[in-house]
C-alpha cells in the first residue's frame, strides 16, 4: 500500500512541475508578446502627432477656408486637423510677446492655420512632402510647413524598435518550445518502462501514444490558462498603476494574446509529448537504462 501511495505521489509530483515549468514559460512569452504590442500601439500613437502646418493667405475668405475644412475632413490621408483663425494666431503671439501686436501694425499680418495630423499609414517624410505639395497648391494657401528631417528620425526609430522586438520574440518563442520540450519528455521518461510494457503486451503506436497526447494537451492547456490568468491580473495590476500604460494596451489584443498563447501552449506540449513518446516507441529496452 505504502508502494502506491509513493508511486502516486512521484505521478502527481511528475505533472504539477511540469505544468509550473510550462506555465512559467508561457508567462515570459506572454510578456513578451503583450510588450510587443503595447510598443506597437505607442508607435502608431507617435505616429499619430505627425504631419504638417497648412497656413492659408491673409485676408482669404470665408469660403476658401470652408473649402480646406471639407478637404481636410474628407481626406483618407488626415487622423484630424486643428483650425486656428487668424485672429487666434494673433492673441497666441501677443500672449507669447507680452505685448499688443497691433499698436504696432494697421492690420493683422497672421493668416488662418490648419495643424494636420497624418494617420500611421502615411507619416513617412516622402508621403508628408507628397501631401504638403498637393496641399500647398489648392487655392488660399500661401505655405505649407513640415519638418521631415524628425518625421523620418522617429521611423527609423520604430523601425530598429519593431526588429529589435521581433527578434526577441522569436528567440523566445525557440526557448519556449526547448524548455517546454524538456520539459515534457521528462515526464515522459518516467514513464518510459510502461510503454515497453504496453509494447510487450501487443499494444499499437497509436494506443500508447494516446494517454501521453492527452495528458500533454491537459498540461500544456492547464499551464496556458494559468499564464493567461496571471499575464490578466499583471495587466489590470499595471494599468490602474500607470494611465500612459493603459493607453497603449487594450483588453481585446491582450486576450486575442492570451488565446493564442492557450493556443500555442497546447500545440507545444503536443508535438513535445509526440517527439518524445516516438523516441521510445523506436527505442529498444537497453536504450531505456542507458538514457
Amino acid at each position: 500500500m505504502a508502494k502506491k501511495r509513493s508511486l502516486h505521489i512521484s505521478v502527481l509530483g511528475s505533472r504539477l512541475t511540469s505544468v509550473v515549468s510550462v506555465t512559467l514559460v508561457l508567462v515570459i512569452l506572454g510578456v513578451a508578446a503583450v510588450m510587443t504590442m503595447a510598443a506597437r500601439s505607442a508607435t502608431d500613437n507617435v505616429r499619430r502627432n505627425m504631419g504638417f502646418t497648412v497656413k492659408m493667405e491673409r485676408g482669404i475668405s470665408d469660403a476658401a477656408t470652408n473649402a480646406m475644412k471639407k478637404t481636410l475632413a474628407a481626406a483618407p490621408f488626415a487622423e484630424s486637423f486643428v483650425y486656428a483663425s487668424a485672429d487666434d494666431i494673433l492673441a497666441q503671439e501677443c500672449e507669447i510677446i507680452g505685448e499688443d501686436i497691433m499698436l504696432l501694425v494697421d492690420e493683422n499680418p497672421y493668416g488662418a492655420e490648419f495643424d494636420v495630423r497624418v494617420r500611421p499609414d502615411w507619416a513617412s517624410g516622402d508621403s508628408i512632402l507628397a501631401l504638403s505639395a498637393r496641399i500647398g497648391a489648392m487655392e488660399g494657401v500661401d505655405e505649407v510647413e513640415t519638418d521631415t528631417s524628425v518625421i523620418d528620425s522617429v521611423n527609423t526609430n520604430i523601425a530598429r524598435l519593431t526588429w529589435i522586438m521581433l527578434a526577441v520574440a522569436a528567440a523566445l518563442l525557440v526557448i519556449s518550445f526547448v524548455l517546454i520540450n524538456n520539459t515534457v519528455s521528462l515526464a515522459v521518461y518516467s514513464r518510459r518502462f510502461v510503454i515497453h510494457t504496453m509494447r510487450l503486451v501487443g499494444a499499437t503506436g497509436a494506443f500508447i501514444r494516446r494517454p501521453f497526447l492527452a495528458a500533454g494537451a491537459l498540461t500544456g492547456l492547464t499551464a496556458a490558462i494559468l499564464a493567461s490568468g496571471i499575464l490578466a491580473g499583471a495587466q489590470a495590476y499595471a494599468m490602474h498603476a500607470d494611465a500612459a500604460l493603459a493607453a497603449n494596451l487594450s483588453w481585446t489584443t491582450s486576450a486575442a494574446i492570451y488565446a493564442a498563447l492557450i493556443i500555442a501552449g497546447v500545440l507545444i506540449c503536443l508535438l513535445a509529448s509526440l517527439f518524445a513518446t516516438n523516441r521510445y516507441l523506436r527505442s529498444d529496452i537497453d536504450d531505456y537504462y542507458m538514457n
